[in-house]
């Protein structure tokens, strides 16, 4: 008689994977061959861990990021619910002597009022010899001022904010606006959102690390909605 086949014997490796002995042709195979097979195992198991380790790696990066994002949205509101005056300039470049020209605005939360202003040479920004800003250099008041000449020659390509005759025009338009407060552009001598959009868009548009973005003064400080307008649509004032 010829002797009973033994069954495949079953042995859980140190990985908990399931790896097969076989017996057949009367004996256990080559150390070798079991090496050649736990490999297989071992590299199949690792395969879909590492695959299943991923998805959980960018569930739990998505959660972090929704998280930030929450915490600094957080963060943001508190500070715009605890601010009252929203202050910043834009440079726009040298007359033909040398001296530097900027405008500033500053709205204050508790009696909605916007003011804007322009250093004294504003117009002579408009004549032959003035050299306007190559590229846009704002700041927010009361912040060390900016060495705006070598501001100006650091220009990387591409910087945006040129200042041209345009930008010039279109601030003697917006102050027209401002100093009037009896337009399309106020409600009840406020201004309203669009206004301080227009406004903060050309002069100073915030500081996601020393302030708060024009956006969050228009979410937190309840600024009137008004009649749609376009700053063109006004007139320079005689004496911006």
């Amino acid at each position: 008689m010829f002797p009973s086949a033994r069954p495949n014997s079953i042995k859980i490796n140190s990985l908990g994977i399931e790896s097969r002995e076989s017996l057949e042709h009367g004996g256990i195979i080559s150390c070798r061959e079991h090496q050649t097979i736990f490999e297989h195992e071992k590299k199949e198991y690792m395969y879909k861990d590492l695959h299943g380790f991923q998805d959980f790696k960018n569930q739990e990066q998505y959660k972090l990021k929704v998280r930030k994002e929450r915490t600094f949205n957080k963060l943001i509101e508190e500070k715009a619910i605890n601010q009252n005056v929203y202050s910043g300039k834009r440079f726009l470049g040298f007359t033909p002597n040398n001296k530097e020209v900027w405008i500033s605005m500053k709205y204050l939360r508790s009696d909605s009022t916007l003011d804007i202003k322009v250093d004294s040479g504003f117009h002579e920004l408009f004549k032959d010899g003035a050299v306007l800003a190559n590229k846009r250099i704002v700041m927010k008041t009361g912040t060390k001022k900016l060495d705006v000449k070598q501001q100006m020659t650091a220009l990387k390509k591409n910087a945006g904010g040129v200042v041209t005759i345009r930008t010039l025009n279109y601030i003697s338009k917006l102050i027209s606006i401002i100093e009037s407060k009896h337009s399309k552009a106020f409600i009840r001598n406020k201004p309203t959102s669009l206004l301080f959009q227009y406004t903060s868009s050309i002069i100073y548009e915030g500081d996601i690390e020393k302030d708060i973005r024009w956006t969050d003064v228009i979410k937190f400080w309840d600024l009137p909605s008004g009649e749609y307008f376009t700053v063109d649509s006004f007139s320079k004032g005689k004496d911006n």
